[in-house]
């Protein structure tokens, strides 16, 4: 089956989620993606879910790290270093994602490489930059949602600032790593040349909140969160999540007027502009949750939809599961676990006539393709073997 990036040979040096999601995106679509990893493998292996591993492995680890080989280099030692810049002369794409100036260090940033690489595509990701008063900082996704105003904005007003439940800045900045290599090569099919890419999560951050800064920056409202909760700083009501009798529906923008004829509240239909329903959205929120919460989900769901009042299922992640869109969309996929039997995890998302995604391999075990890369890059049985032996390489050798 052809795929989109067959032939595509990615070095990747990344680890947690910023990179390695972004490379795991690249290897579903066809590249060869071979993970570099410290002896033993990267530390988000061992990253424990409510204090728990999943037959040994982290759950995380397992989520971003599908159609990839791994290498596990002692990078601090001079053939470390010597067998890393083998595998990246011999890559169309380096991803890395060390605090800046670490690559350098390791004798593998984007001056090392293109001396070997000249046209390669060469990706950076950071917290903050190469350079500049923060590059020093420790980038990780709760200080950025921190920083760029996100927590500040969620929640109600007398919450104190609340974060997302999942890491959005990393998600986010991991899909402009996978958009922003296509972006490279596709430059580099067109000329033969390769260029330097970099991704920081606080632009990132910004970047994923344009609509709320550009409203901030150049309006005199003042935005803040509403005392009732509704979910978003920028608009008015209903926009929210509304308790029922048995659980909880959520509302996006619905007129006023066909709120109030459809579960015959005619006082919603006193807020006929945008401006009112946003100066008045906790009385909305307030007078609306009244109602629902005498009402069962599935039947007050079945009544919105019909009258085309835009709302949802308030699904945890078994509901999810069980959707039946969901099941159709085939989103959720079973892979073998690298240890023990398998387990469920999200699948690509994108769907694609042509050049489908497809899951080759499970998360590879450290090291567990050391060999078989090496040899490809020419090193016999008895040099690999030395390595291993010195502790220059680990995992599986012959």
């Amino acid at each position: 089956m052809e795929r989109a990036l067959d032939g595509v040979k990615i070095a990747d040096f990344t680890q947690m989620m910023q990179g390695p999601w972004a490379t795991q995106k690249l290897g579903d679509m066809g590249a060869d993606v071979i993970k570099i990893e410290r002896l033993g493998g990267e530390w988000e292996r061992d990253l424990e879910a409510g204090g728990e591993l999943l037959d040994g492995v982290s759950p995380f680890f397992l989520a971003m790290n599908r159609n990839k080989r791994s290498v596990t280099l002692d990078l601090k030692s001079d053939e470390g270093r010597e067998l890393a810049l083998d595998i990246a002369s011999d890559a169309d794409v380096v991803v890395e994602n060390f605090r800046p100036g670490v690559m350098e260090k390791f004798g593998i940033g984007y001056d090392d490489v293109t001396e070997v690489n000249p046209d390669v595509v060469y990706v950076s990701a950071s917290g903050f930059g190469r350079d500049g008063p923060y590059a020093e900082r420790p980038g990780q996704d709760l200080l950025l949602q921190s920083m760029s105003g996100l927590a500040n904005y969620t929640g109600r007003k007398d919450d104190p600032p609340t974060p997302a439940g999942t890491a959005v800045v990393d998600e986010h900045a991991a899909m402009l790593i996978a958009l922003h290599t296509m972006f490279a090569l596709f430059h580099k099919e067109r000329t033969g040349e390769g260029q330097r890419v970099e991704v920081n999560l606080l632009n990132a951050a910004i970047d994923f909140q344009c609509q709320e800064i550009t409203a901030a920056l150049n309006m005199d409202t003042e935005f803040e969160r509403s005392e009732e909760g509704v979910a978003q700083a920028w608009l008015g009501g209903p926009y929210g999540i509304y308790e029922t009798a048995d659980g909880y529906v959520a509302i996006a923008m619905a007129p006023m007027a066909a709120l109030a004829e459809t579960l015959d509240l005619p006082a919603l239909a006193d807020y006929e502009t945008a401006a009112e329903t946003y100066e008045h959205r906790d009385e909305i929120k307030r007078t609306l949750e009244a109602y629902t919460r005498e009402q069962e989900s599935d039947e007050l769901l079945a009544t919105l939809l019909e009258a085309d009042v835009w709302a949802a299922e308030v699904n945890d992640f078994a509901d999810l599961a069980a959707d039946p869109q969901v099941e159709h969309n085939e989103i959720l996929v079973e892979l073998d676990h690298p240890t023990d039997g398998t387990f469920e995890t999200v699948g690509h998302p994108v769907e694609m006539s042509e050049t489908p995604a497809e899951t080759r391999s499970p998360p590879p075990l450290p090291g567990q393709h050391t060999g078989e890369v090496l040899a490809e890059l020419g090193y016999d049985a008895d040099e690999r073997t030395r390595l291993a032996d010195e502790g220059i390489v680990g995992g599986t050798v012959d």
